[in-house]
């Protein structure tokens, strides 16, 4: 790529980078320009669970995630293309000390229309008739819960960012933020300098990279995280609900075919900072071995299963969990667009409008985009639950 302009650079080629360059298009923009160091979805994207659900524990969040799942239900028609959603609906497991947390997060979830619902054992064990159900005293059941394909939703996003015009080049790192009289005036990469009026910075785990340079290092840590893949022996071959079990610490994601991806909930999982240019790309042993007894404890006939591996991928963890969406505190027409903590692909939909809006507008149209405000941390204004889960980061 040679030197050039844009009127709006957005920098990596994630499930939001994408989205986002796809909503500042249809908005009419003008020239929008996404550069990606590497390929499409190659980050922490076509890692993802890619889970789409709306239960959250933030009202903003439930709202971002109702609107999303939305979205997903009806991707050809809202976005185009197709995100390859699967409803499969979605259960969690809770234990004594999680239960009146649960129920307060149900009830503020459905005051705000998503349809959820507890669960006593007796109900859960004819939804889940695999599942031991010993220590567990409340589910809680989301029916139009499901996954999409991660790869194909960036994919689905960028192609839609072509048709509205914008470009997107691929092999092309962005090495550096151009400033000028406290204003971006654009960006160097490998391949050139592109001069833009404006920048959004969707680097996820990379994000201090380009920021710590601006002296505006944000606080993100690069967490590896590990999913591990076992093909369900003919027992459980109809254990078709993503599950959530929060005494055990696991998640299970339905995968193509008979496979199950096992993922781990624990804070004690959210704890390996890494270099996100150099980190472990498939699931140590100890992992494996640790999350299939997870498994095995919830479910004994996994210990049936095939094992087949695994792999790592990146969360870019905040302090409390939630992404950053806001403007640089030190560079007019600088955006930050990160910190997503493990929720970025579900929120995509939202996210992509919401940043568009912002960097257009100076605000979101409807869901607060202040509420995820870099300064929330030094003001000690978290972005927290009224009823937080016991032992978890990731919310």
């Amino acid at each position: 790529m040679a030197d050039g302009n844009a009127d709006i650079v957005v920098i990596g080629g994630g499930v939001n980078g994408t989205s986002i360059a796809m909503h500042l298009s249809r908005m009419g923009a003008g020239k929008v320009l996404l550069l990606e160091k590497g390929h499409l979805a190659g980050g922490a994207s076509g890692r993802s669970g890619a889970m789409v659900r709306e239960h959250y524990l933030h009202p903003t969040l439930v709202r971002m995630a109702m609107e999303a799942s939305r979205i997903f239900h009806n991707f050809g028609d809202a976005v185009g293309g197709d995100a390859r959603f699967i409803e499969t609906g979605r259960a969690l497991f809770f234990g004594e000390r999680d239960e009146a947390a649960a129920r307060a997060n149900v009830e503020m979830n459905r005051e705000l229309g998503v349809d959820i619902h507890t669960l006593t054992p007796p109900e859960l064990a004819e939804l889940v008739p695999q599942a031991n159900l010993e220590g567990i005293v409340l589910g809680v059941y989301e029916p139009t819960s499901g996954y999409a394909d991660p790869v194909a939703t960036t994919y689905a996003y960028a192609n839609r960012a072509r048709e509205f015009g914008a470009e997107i080049v691929t092999e092309c790192a962005v090495t550096e933020l151009l400033t000028q009289g406290g204003r971006v005036i654009g960006v160097n990469t490998e391949r050139g300098t592109i001069e833009a009026d404006a920048v959004v910075v969707a680097t996820g785990p990379w994000i201090n990279q380009l920021a710590a340079p601006l002296g505006e290092s944000l606080p993100i840590s690069p967490i590896r995280v590990q999913m591990v893949h076992l093909r369900r022996p003919p027992s459980l071959e109809s254990l078709n609900t993503n599950i959530i079990d929060y005494t055990t610490g696991a998640y299970f994601r339905v995968d193509s075919g008979y496979g199950t991806l096992i993922g781990g909930e624990d804070s004690d999982d959210l704890t390996e900072v890494v270099n996100p240019d150099g980190f472990g790309l498939n699931a140590d042993h100890n992992t494996i071995t640790r999350f299939w007894d997870r498994a095995k404890m919830r479910f004994p006939d996994f210990s049936a299963a095939t094992q087949r591996g695994g792999y790592g991928s990146l969360y870019d963890m905040t302090p409390d969990g939630n992404p950053i969406l806001d403007s640089s505190s030190n560079v007019d027409g600088l955006y930050w667009a990160v910190g997503f903590s493990g929720h970025g692909f579900k929120l995509s939909p939202v996210v992509g409008r919401m940043v568009a809006e912002f960097v257009m507008h100076g605000e979101s149209a409807d869901h607060p985009i202040y509420e995820f405000r870099a300064s929330r941390f030094a003001e000690g204004d978290l972005l927290e639950a009224d009823h937080p889960y016991e032992g978890r980061r990731h919310q």
